[in-house]
């Protein structure tokens, strides 16, 4: 029943893709969906990209593992649709429409009048969403296995094939698509899980579901009820997760991208509230699920945190049910890839191949936008065959590299008007070295985290080197912007 159920989810993908690769005539079709996307597509898609397979598989692990804390991101994540949308979105939006670009780092060139700018945006770009895709795919190949008992290698294969093709088929548009499909089969999954986890532990749901909940998580271990779950989850990585939440719709380019294929600013309003929506009904239905978990699964079983889910499916769900909540973890992690090989190969292809090769890339633009996407799809794939041992490291890595490297150069776009070329410049690159050496040597000697050293880091460097380049010039591109601004 499992198979036949993703044997139908991955033909309905497929044929997505060939639907919008119909639709699929130019570049900004390509790139954005030729920015024609409401508040449902554009919420489904900003979220769906967001709650990534670690969300439906991650977090009733770690909710078996620390109790309540694991509600900290869940918590948190409200704050990053508003930030997202109503704090910067409505700017991202004018200043990506102003300036009538494609791509992040084509929207930095613009602002910053610079070159260097838009060329070093580009690479950060590439090597960020290049390991995040790596980790992706790792993922995809281990679900396979660890549900299905399907080898590692077929897994990885089928898993990103697929999602490979309907990317390199329909671009943007299949990506939107397929994340609206994908979103509304993760919300299904997820309170199914939460359902059937429930019937077998309480016999059903009822008004006192939390105070039973909790006086058996007490009896288990006290800890399960502890803001920290014991000092699993530190105050301080509970106030970096909140900070960096906040900062996700400005500071990661395949987030951005959501934002500025909306219609209008006026979509942002509503998108927010379906976020929310969405994001609340996934972290109280998974992780109640994974604290649910301790009276129905043997703690021996559980060597992993990350079994939760996989032992838990065979034990609480039909095999129809069962195959619905794979296509779930499946869906949730073929969002995330689907958004992050787009807008990697957007860089590419009109970030280096367009500055390399002008004259051969605009006379047949949709074929090397679709080598791009190819490139993106085979490169991290190669990789996943035999990742290396460091690949936990490179996933987190890449969050980090990408967050602090795009942070104040976005910042620059939307609230800052004196920001300098120099300040950006400078902060990427020292950014772009410091966040993958610290993540992979000095991280677990010092004891402190990559994330925290990007959060103070990047802001720092950045004001310091704008205060010594700070100039006081008349640019009236960058005064017409800001007089939209006002307007909102």
């Amino acid at each position: 029943m499992m198979i036949a159920i993703l044997v139908i989810y991955f033909g309905l993908m497929l044929f997505v893709g060939y639907l919008a690769s119909r639709r699929v005539k130019d570049s900004k079709d390509y790139f954005i969906g030729g920015e024609g996307f409401g508040p449902w597509f554009t919420a489904f898609k900003f979220a769906a990209t967001w709650e990534s397979g670690v969300k439906l598989v991650g977090s009733p692990g770690m909710a078996w593992n620390a109790g309540w804390s694991s509600l900290a991101m869940g918590i948190g994540t409200p704050l990053c649709y508003f930030f997202s949308f109503r704090v910067f979105g409505q700017r991202l939006k004018l200043a990506f429409d102003h300036f009538n670009v494609l791509t992040v780092p084509q929207m930095l060139e613009k602002r910053y009048n610079s070159r260097a700018v838009r060329i070093i945006a580009a690479v950060a770009i590439l090597i960020g969403l290049g390991g995040s895709l790596v980790a992706q795919f790792k993922a995809t190949g281990e679900i396979f296995s660890a549900i299905l008992g399907m080898d590692y290698l077929h897994g990885l294969f089928i898993g990103s094939i697929i999602v490979g093709v309907y990317c390199i088929m329909g671009g943007y548009l299949a990506s939107v698509w397929t994340d609206f499909i994908q979103g509304i089969i993760m919300v299904f999954g997820s309170i199914a899980i939460f359902v059937a986890t429930a019937h077998v532990a309480f016999g059903g749901l009822s008004p006192d579901l939390l105070s039973q909940l909790n006086s058996t998580l007490g009896s288990i271990d006290p800890n399960l009820l502890d803001i920290t779950g014991g000092g699993k989850m530190s105050w301080s990585n509970l106030l970096i997760i909140l900070a960096i939440t906040m900062l996700v719709g400005i500071a990661m380019p395949q987030q951005s991208v959501a934002i500025f294929s909306m219609r209008d600013v006026r979509t942002a309003r509503v998108a927010m509230i379906v976020c929310v929506v969405f994001s609340a009904i996934l972290a109280w239905t998974l992780a109640t699920t994974g604290m649910m978990s301790h009276l129905v699964l043997d703690p021996a079983e559980v060597k992993n945190p990350d079994l939760v889910i996989p032992l838990l499916i065979p034990k609480v769900l039909s095999p129809l049910l069962g195959g619905i909540y794979l296509a779930a973890v499946l869906a949730a992690i073929m969002s995330t890839v689907s958004g992050s090989i787009v807008v990697a190969a957007s860089s590419l292809t009109e970030d280096i191949f367009k500055l390399a090769i002008p004259e051969r890339y605009n006379q047949h633009p949709m074929f090397y936008n679709r080598i791009g996407a190819t490139v993106f799809v085979l490169l991290p794939l190669l990789f996943a065959i035999n990742p290396p041992t460091i690949i936990f490291w490179i996933g987190v890595f890449a969050f980090g590299f990408l967050v602090f490297t795009f942070l104040m150069p976005m910042v620059g776009v939307i609230l800052l008007p004196s920001a300098t070329k120099q300040a950006v410049i400078i902060q990427m690159l020292c950014t772009m070295i410091i966040i993958p050496v610290w993540t992979i040597w000095l991280q677990k000697s010092t004891g402190i985290p990559a994330l925290l050293i990007g959060l103070i880091g990047a802001p720092l460097i950045f004001f310091i080197v704008n205060a010594i380049y700070k100039k006081n010039e008349v640019n009236p591109e960058i005064d017409a912007l800001w007089d939209k601004f006002r307007q909102l």
